[in-house]
């Protein structure tokens, strides 16, 4: 029972930061859609995270991991081999009270947990050993195992050239000028509007739905000021759920309270109010570098590549016709493999003068936590009082009722 109402809340506190990452077309981390919508009690007090081997049972492979990164990785190695997590744990039954599959993540009962175990310490002798050799794309399970639980390890059958034959040549266009990162930012800017269009537009609302696995679906508003004053609002059957930032000071306010986001979170939320911005790259451009092409359905992009102040590596797709950024991908490397998050941007309108996109897809590697934002209204320079920003006072507590006469 212990287990598994601190799994449900670590999957909360993650869900929690995700959705509203997707709200502002970011990375995407971070309001939920779940039961577990309402904010924990326990994130009013910040400590510094803990690591897997202090907060769970029989931790032998990845001690040191971060406890905020177990699930994710956990779900990557479960989509690289195909599997669930039934394959290396032991399920027993739902608890009665609460609904949820009662998991005893610690017991060892299952030969495929033992299994992974082995393949982990491998990936990581590897990466250590021979890391200088995989030109900084680190050897993961899905390197070999593609999907399946049984690593391939050949190409499959019949082949259309081999090694020895020479393809039919194909006369192919002449390749034009690459240019530079900063001038595939630059034309980015261009293509939204430019930074005076931009600069106009003071105050913006957006409502629209966001829609998630499992028939999920519900109504959203994003009010933004500025570049530093922004708010959520989603609307779920528990309730109304708020999340905002007054410039400094970030917050989350449900039916059990007015909560203030950790520094962790702090930083999140700063991050997605960026992104809500008409042009999502600051200047100076120098810190970005072109890191390659490739074909997005029949789009194709230039790619630029920076490392991020917390250690992620942003990778940036415009397409190379219109200059619109079309794909946003952040790595954050952990302790086992580098996980991936995916958002795309998709049906950019013009509005006021800027185009913004109408269509906002997040991919992550848990499927609970990808979702789309499809917005439906979008105005400019709609007075707004800079208090509605601010954390609102915590809810009144109901007076002591005297104890009765004995």
């Amino acid at each position: 029972m212990k287990n598994q109402i601190t799994t449900n809340s670590t999957r909360f506190r993650i869900l929690v930061f995700c959705i509203t990452m997707l709200f502002v077309a970011c990375v995407g981390v971070v309001a939920s859609v779940q039961a577990g919508l309402l904010l924990s009690a326990t994130q009013q007090i910040a400590p510094p995270e803990k690591t897997v081997e202090q907060t769970r049972k029989n931790i032998q492979v990845l001690r040191g991991l971060p406890e905020s990164q177990l699930f994710t990785l956990m779900n990557f190695v479960g989509d690289s081999l195909g599997v669930q997590c039934a394959y290396c744990h032991v399920k027993n039954g739902k608890d009665p009270k609460t609904g949820f599959d009662n998991w005893i993540w610690e017991s060892d009962d299952k030969p495929e947990k033992q299994t992974a175990r082995r393949m982990m310490q491998m990936v990581l002798g590897l990466n250590k050993s021979n890391g200088a050799d995989f030109s900084g794309n680190a050897v993961t399970c899905y390197t070999c195992h593609r999907g399946h639980t049984e690593p391939v390890g050949a190409p499959p059958l019949p082949l259309t050239t081999s090694a020895h034959e020479p393809a039919d040549a194909v006369a192919t266009a002449s390749p034009g000028p690459v240019p530079t990162a900063e001038q595939v930012l630059s034309k980015y800017v261009t293509a939204v509007g430019g930074e005076p269009a931009a600069t106009k537009l003071n105050t913006r609302s957006m409502k629209g739905t966001i829609e998630a696995s499992q028939g999920r679906s519900f109504p959203v508003e994003i009010t933004s000021k500025g570049t530093d004053k922004y708010m959520v609002t989603i609307t779920t059957p528990q309730g109304t759920v708020y999340q905002g930032l007054d410039g400094t000071t970030g917050w989350t306010k449900n039916s059990r309270g007015v909560f203030p986001l950790n520094p962790g979170q702090l930083a999140q939320i700063k991050t997605a109010a960026e992104n809500s911005q008409v042009i999502k790259v600051k200047a100076p451009f120098t810190k970005y570098r072109l890191a390659g092409t490739e074909k997005i359905g029949d789009h194709d992009t230039y790619i630029t590549a920076r490392t991020l102040n917390d250690g992620r590596i942003e990778r940036l797709f415009f397409d190379q016709q219109t200059g619109l950024l079309l794909r946003k991908v952040l790595i954050t490397n952990t302790l086992l493999a580098p996980i991936p998050e995916q958002i795309d941007f998709d049906d950019y309108r013009e509005v006021d003068g800027v185009k913004l996109p109408f269509i906002i897809r997040l991919s992550n590697v848990d499927t609970f936590f990808s979702s789309t934002r499809r917005i439906t209204e979008i105005k400019h320079n709609i007075p707004l009082d800079d208090a509605i920003f601010n954390m609102p006072p915590p809810a009144a507590q109901p007076a002591a009722q005297p104890s009765p006469r004995p």
